[in-house]
């Protein structure tokens, strides 16, 4: 394909995107089995991401950037692209349906997956969710949104595979990165009242529609929020706020991202009575230090450094502790000086994989 070809394949997918509308799934669950449920809440996960799939990031899915506004980092530039609300609502949609389908989750059950972490953001749950925020403008675009979160919660039910719904985006933002919805790098959902309580709304929301579903693990409230003081207060509100929805809803297990400061969130899950369990994330691409060292010197980390940090956390908070992301990933200096490159990758990915399972009680890998 010539580049000029190229270019006019990709025009005509755009103009196919947007004038594209979609047959909007049912908005009802499976029939619930308490039994059954118990089983998807209490088993160890082998879990993957579905990122981009309802919070999108231009490295995963440049497709839907490709007409975005502004910095072309987050879900509001794609909303507020694609000129016009009524061309980004079909975008989205049709991704929504079609990103992943019914024979992805038949696939990971085969292959022993039996959890997938499905990121979501507050604008997911519908138009209405998106007002007072700073998707207010672009609200019409997730009208039909809830629907299909729905949808692909039950897919994973017909494959026997559990799902945590993890809210990744909350109203101002809880990190300021792109991946909680917005590209301006503010942090204002602690200072700001009123998002405090939008964001323990939609929590609130979250567990009073997903109590009684079947195959849903779980519900966590933050992903990679900052580590500050406040954030055990938001915890501790938006807690209390989910266990008061039914008596169902005081048992079910809510997940808490430590903000990448595991003593301190081990310390915090340990002395709660109620089922909470934490999410720590572990990557080696990030820091200087890491990027300095050699793929061996990082799968002997995760052996011995690694280990005893899971081991002793898990321990101390019995065992309610997940590593929620990870991945394979090196930087290429980790990897100049290794004589066997593919080996070495394999050797530092079949690690991580074997430590979190021994220390925890599941994980999820970044991505599908």
């Amino acid at each position: 394909m010539t580049p000029r070809t190229s270019s006019i394949f990709i025009l005509l997918r755009t103009l196919t995107l947007i004038h594209t509308p979609v047959v909007v799934p049912d908005t009802s669950f499976l029939p619930f089995d308490e039994e059954e449920s118990l089983i998807y809440r209490y088993r160890q996960q082998q879990s993957v991401n579905l990122g981009s799939w309802f919070v999108h990031e231009n490295w995963m899915t440049p497709s839907l950037f490709s007409q975005a506004s502004g910095k072309k980092l987050s879900e509001l530039d794609i909303a507020s692209g694609w000129g016009s609300l009524a061309s980004a609502r079909n975008v989205l949609e049709y991704h929504w349906l079609t990103f992943i389908n019914q024979s992805d989750f038949d696939y990971l059950a085969s292959i022993g997956i039996n959890t997938v972490r499905l990121p979501i953001g507050y604008w997911s749950l519908g138009s209405e969710f998106c007002l007072g925020t700073p998707f207010a403008n672009v609200a019409e675009v997730y009208q039909n949104a809830w629907p299909m979160v729905v949808h692909a919660i039950n897919m994973a039910a017909k494959a026997g595979i559990g799902v945590l719904v993890d809210l990744h985006g909350a109203v101002g933002s809880q990190n300021g990165e792109g991946h909680s919805g917005i590209s301006d790098g503010a942090v204002n959902l602690f200072s700001n009242e009123d998002y405090i309580n939008k964001t323990i709304g939609v929590l609130e929301f979250l567990a009073r529609n997903l109590v009684f579903v079947t195959n849903v693990v779980g519900i966590q409230l933050l992903n990679e929020p900052k580590d500050i003081p406040e954030l055990t207060d938001f915890y501790d509100r938006a807690i209390a706020v989910m266990r008061q929805v039914s008596p169902a809803a005081a048992a079910l297990p809510l997940y808490l991202h430590d903000g990448f400061n595991l003593q301190r969130f081990s310390d915090y899950v340990a002395q709660r009575t109620d089922f909470v369990v934490q999410d720590h994330h572990k990557y080696f691409v990030f820091t200087d230090a890491d990027k300095a060292k050699a793929a061996s010197q990082l799968t002997s980390e995760v052996n011995t450094v690694t280990y005893t940090r899971l081991h002793d956390a898990s321990l101390h908070q019995h065992r309610n502790l997940i590593v929620g992301e990870w991945s394979c990933a090196l930087t290429p200096t980790s990897l100049t000086n290794e004589p066997d490159k593919v080996g070495a990758r394999r050797d530092f990915c079949t690690s991580q994989m074997k430590i979190y399972s021994s220390t925890t009680a599941g994980w999820s890998f970044w991505g599908m």
